[in-house]
């Protein structure tokens, strides 16, 4: 019998895993596939999901507005002119004890309808650009204040009372915190009991 030891070098026949050779490759074969094509296959594996990953991921929305994606159906989409969402419902109804006739109750619905959408069109026609333009400007000198001007002094202040805060809590830690914690150990000791005293 030989020396070697079982999964050595020498005495193949002892074990099933497979060899090793000292630089790192496999030369049992598993199966019928060296581990070099194990290799390439697991790295196509690897290279197909990250082309599907790549089909799938969004592309990034560029920071502004963006007219292509403009929704022309829910223009408020925020919802900040909920309030006024109203529709003839919410201001015209009939109790069900007084019902007029139905054809005027319709011809009231189109006609109420129709004549708020054409006339908020029409005034809308006039004044949505010009208003548009003076309140871009406006938003944007108020931001434009609020980035150089507001923000900066704020900052400043903030400063000054950060080093007006730590000169008070010196103050406070050096005058009242003895005197709290002087009084605090005297009337800590003090101790109440509700005795009754039975009258005699």
């Amino acid at each position: 019998m030989s020396d070697s030891k079982p999964g050595s070098e020498d005495n193949l026949n002892e074990s099933n895993m497979p060899l090793l050779s000292e630089d790192g490759t496999e030369k049992a074969e598993k199966g019928g596939e060296t581990f070099e094509n194990e290799l390439e296959e697991k790295k196509d594996e690897i290279t197909e999901k990250k082309k599907k990953d790549k089909k799938l991921k969004v592309p990034k929305e560029k920071p502004g507005y963006d007219h292509d994606n403009l929704d022309m159906t829910l223009r408020d989409s925020k919802g900040i002119n909920r309030d006024i969402d109203l529709d003839f419902d919410d201001i015209l109804a009939e109790p069900s004890t007084a019902h007029g006739f139905d054809p005027i109750w319709r011809l009231s619905f189109v006609l109420f309808t129709q004549i708020r959408k054409w006339i908020y069109r029409i005034i809308a026609a006039f004044i949505a650009v010009p208003l548009a333009i003076i309140w871009a400007i406006i938003f944007s000198i108020l931001s434009v204040i609020l980035v150089w001007v507001v923000r900066p002094l704020i900052r400043i202040v903030q400063l000054f009372l950060a080093v007006f805060k730590e000169l008070w809590v010196s103050f406070l830690q050096a005058t009242l915190e003895p005197l709290c914690a002087t009084a605090g150990a005297l009337f800590g000791r003090v101790k109440v009991s509700n005795n009754l005293v039975s009258p005699a």
